[in-house]
């Protein structure tokens, strides 16, 4: 059941989605996701596949941490009002690289967007790819977009979004001929395929906080959208507020 959104959550939603405007470095932003999700995986070798594949990372989005943090904040506020009333099966395209830490601990690590329309042709964007097909029951946290909003930017992606940390169930499972012909960026098919089964995800109040760094990402993100290799220091203490802050929310779900 969908209960009402706050008017900060739709806008959270909306931003987070990509349906946004003006010319703010934070606020227009199209693909925010790229570091709202970024910061959630260990390391930077997601940082580091994104810009491989020409996408750039915005600094501006760390530019202000409270700003940072309500957006984390009103994100799983919306996944306590936001469940599943009977089951749904969702699928995505997922970077492989990205699924191997999934596959590994058994959860989703960042937000997860799904769609109900099946798996596309091609994921062009993408290098080394692995189709999961999710298995969302009644009662599990999700976010039907088009439901909560109403009216949204993309409604062709039929867009339901899954909480991180979420544990699932993984089953590999043979490709179809159909699925062999989803092709990546370099035109090959998928590694492999995985069913999901989600399991329901309880989450608090965020009770912990964090320093602001922001100028250690920044030079991180602004480093890798010029092809260099970042600074040491700067990854060390990048990666290390990474960790803080995926504790934070971490420890609020259950």
């Amino acid at each position: 059941m969908n209960q009402s959104l706050s008017n900060s959550e739709k806008r959270w939603v909306r931003y987070y989605i990509g349906d946004v405007t003006g010319t703010d470095p934070f606020w227009s932003e199209p693909k925010a996701y790229l570091v709202l999700n970024s910061l959630l995986f260990d390391g930077i070798e997601t940082e580091i596949s994104r810009t491989k594949e020409g996408k750039f990372l915005n600094p501006a989005i760390l530019d202000d941490v409270d700003r940072l943090l309500d957006f984390y904040d009103n994100m799983f506020s919306i996944f306590r009002k936001c469940h599943a009333d009977s089951e749904i099966i969702t699928y995505r395209v997922e970077r492989h690289a990205d699924f191997m830490p999934v596959l590994d601990k058994k959860h989703t690590i960042s937000f997860t967007s799904t769609s109900k329309g099946g798996f596309p042709d091609a994921y062009r964007d993408r290098k080394g790819i692995t189709l999961i097909k999710f298995i969302i029951s009644g009662n599990v946290p999700c976010i039907d977009v088009a439901e909560v909003l109403g009216f949204y930017a993309k409604p062709e992606e039929k867009e339901i979004l899954l909480p991180p940390f979420m544990r699932l169930n993984l089953t590999e499972i043979p490709l179809t001929t159909g699925e062999l012909s989803i092709t990546d960026s370099a035109g090959k098919s998928p590694v492999n395929s995985y069913k999901a089964v989600c399991h329901t995800l309880n989450t608090r109040e965020r009770t912990g906080n964090i320093s602001d760094n922001k100028g250690a990402g920044q030079r991180v993100y602004n480093a890798l959208n010029n092809g260099l290799i970042p600074d040491r220091q700067d990854v060390e203490i990048y990666t290390q507020w990474k960790k803080i802050l995926q504790a934070i929310y971490k420890n609020c779900c259950t």
